[in-house]
């Protein structure tokens, strides 16, 4: 029986979207969206900090590696302001629905790759208020979809796989959570309703 819903954060309770975020500050050439998604974004440095391997001063290379042109606009984006403040917008359809799952009796938790500066633009989020526990990646120095950090997560809030639902929005976290013992759902849609996570969430045996 299902009794704990988990949450990926990036694109299930805010979007993180690379192309949006580079569409929204005005970088439309394809070779600068390019070096930008590739060379920042698809960074080993961007990984680690996750991890909590790195800090934002090693984002300073990419300052160094890019185009003259876009050099003030990386500092300012990654480095004087806080990336996931200013640039991952909130899905506030989110704060009603988990509250629904929590009224229902469910236990809520957050299961997130996510670096330090968590701690200051999770304020934002106003669904968090909802939730039983936060596992944050930086804090255990572990990553998704690693087995390790499944098993931590259940670990530290004392929880039965099989009782766990999981909900991300990359289908390998997805993968690796169902071969831990968890019912995954990957969910991709950044509709402003809750219609198909609900459905998904009854197929699994939750009840509203």
């Amino acid at each position: 029986m299902i009794k704990n819903i988990v949450f990926d954060m990036g694109g299930v309770l805010l979007s993180y979207d690379p192309d949006l975020v580079l569409d929204n500050n005005n970088i439309l050439d394809e070779s600068d969206r390019e070096f930008m998604k590739k060379e920042v974004f698809g960074s080993l440095e961007w990984q680690e900090y996750d991890r909590g391997t790195v800090t934002k001063d090693s984002f300073n290379r990419f300052v160094d590696i890019a185009p003259g042109h876009l050099k003030s606009f990386i500092r300012r984006l990654l480095i004087d302001e806080c990336f996931g403040e200013m640039q991952m917008p909130v899905f506030e359809w989110m704060d009603e629905f988990i509250g629904q799952l929590k009224a229902a009796g469910y236990k809520i938790y957050l299961l997130s790759n996510a670096g330090q500066d968590f701690y200051q633009y999770s304020k934002k989020i106003t669904a968090l208020r909802h939730f039983d526990g936060k596992f944050v990646s930086s804090d255990y120095k572990l990553l998704k979809p690693e087995k390790e950090i499944y098993e931590k997560f259940l670990e530290v809030f004392d929880l039965v796989p099989e009782e766990c639902v999981f909900i991300d929005d990359v289908q390998r976290n997805i993968d690796a959570a169902v071969e831990c013992g968890m019912y995954g759902i990957c969910y991709t849609s950044q509709n402003s309703d809750s219609s198909e996570l609900r459905t998904e969430l009854e197929k699994a045996g939750v009840k509203f």
